[in-house]
C-alpha cells in the first residue's frame, strides 16, 4: 500500500509541475502583444514590403487563450536579443487567431503558438510551441536563408 501511495504522489507532483504554468498564465491573462510588432502589418502588406526589401517575412500566429502563447509573448518573444535579431532581418507579422482567421488558415497553422519563416513567398520553416529565449533565436536564424552562402 505505501508503494501505491507513493507512486500516486509522484504522479501529482508531476501532474501539477506540467499543469501549473497554464495555469498561472490563465490566471494573468493574455500578454501584451510584443513590440517588434507594433506596425502591425497585414501578411498581404509583409509580403508586398518583403519583396521590395528580399527580407523574409517572420510570423507568429497566436491565440489569446493560448497559455503556451502567453509564455511566448511573455518569455523568448520579449527577449532583447530575440527582438533585435527580428527586426534586423525580418519582416515580423502578428496574427491572433479572433481577428486573422483568414490569414492563418491560408498559411496552414495548426497549433498555436507557430512561428513561421516565409522567403519569396514559400514558407521555409516553422517553430510550434513556446522556447527559452536562446532556443527560440537559433531556431529563427536556422530558417533563414545565409545571405553569404
Amino acid at each position: 500500500m505505501k508503494a501505491q501511495s507513493a507512486v500516486t504522489w509522484v504522479l501529482l507532483v508531476v501532474l501539477a509541475l506540467f499543469v501549473a504554468p497554464g495555469v498561472i498564465n490563465f490566471v494573468r491573462g493574455p500578454a501584451p502583444t510584443p513590440g517588434i510588432f507594433d506596425e502591425g502589418l497585414t501578411l498581404d502588406a509583409a509580403m508586398e514590403l518583403s519583396e521590395q526589401e528580399g527580407k523574409p517575412v517572420f510570423v507568429v500566429a497566436t491565440a489569446d487563450w493560448c497559455a503556451p502563447c502567453q509564455s511566448l509573448k511573455r518569455g523568448a518573444l520579449a527577449d532583447a536579443g530575440v527582438g533585435a535579431w527580428i527586426r534586423e532581418h525580418t519582416i515580423p507579422v502578428y496574427l491572433e487567431d479572433g481577428t486573422d482567421r483568414e490569414a492563418i488558415g491560408f498559411l496552414g497553422v495548426r497549433a498555436y503558438p507557430t512561428s513561421l519563416m516565409i522567403v519569396d513567398g514559400e514558407v521555409v520553416g516553422g517553430i510550434e510551441g513556446a522556447s527559452d529565449a536562446d532556443a527560440y533565436l537559433s531556431g529563427l536564424k536556422g530558417m533563414v536563408p545565409d545571405p553569404e552562402g
